[in-house]
């Protein structure tokens, strides 16, 4: 071999070397970065996808709470609020008045709704003397009353007693819950 060969030789395996380390510094580095890029990207993707399914059920439930906006306000409304149940209580007063009651409230008891699950709510027990017609028109103004705060309640128990040598009077005993805020 002459030098020329040698030194051609020498040069194509100084150039093997030189690519290879090439390769193996430059190359094999980028090749792993991009394949973690890789990965990311459709990870990112992933996640865009959720928000974007996020952002479309979002906007469906705005319009449906929108839709049932006007409802809620109402169904907020049939609460009574703690302020007025002194109110409420002189509301009883006037229908059983206006309906030929004599009234009197036995108990007051207020749930405060704190256990898990409970709901607030106003127990009255109540006691009524009138006749079979007045106990009815009590009972009808009080499920029917104009007063909108007042309209979700619960008549949990009932019961009538003639009174002897009353004349028709009737001795009635009412257990009222009034659902609170």
């Amino acid at each position: 071999m002459n030098s020329i060969q040698k030194k051609l030789i020498s040069f194509i395996i100084i150039a093997l070397i030189i690519l290879a380390m090439i390769i193996w510094l430059v190359v094999f580095p980028l090749v792993g970065k991009i394949k973690y890029l890789s990965q990311e990207y459709l990870s990112n993707q992933g996640i865009l996808a959720q928000i974007d399914q996020n952002e479309f059920l979002f906007k469906d439930l705005e319009e449906e709470y929108e839709e049932i906006e006007d409802e809620l306000s109402i169904i907020k409304g049939v609460f009574l609020e703690q302020e007025k149940i002194v109110g409420f209580i002189s509301d009883l007063e006037s229908i059983a008045k206006n309906t030929g009651n004599i009234f009197e409230i036995t108990t007051v008891m207020i749930s405060s709704g704190e256990e898990e699950n409970k709901e607030k709510f106003l127990d009255l027990n109540i006691s009524l003397l009138g006749n079979f017609e007045s106990l009815l028109l009590f009972i009808s103004n009080l499920e029917d009353s104009p007063y909108p705060p007042y309209r979700l309640l619960e008549i949990d128990k009932l019961s009538i007693n003639r009174i002897e040598d009353g004349g028709g009077e009737l001795d009635t005993n009412l257990r009222i819950k009034v659902y609170t805020k």
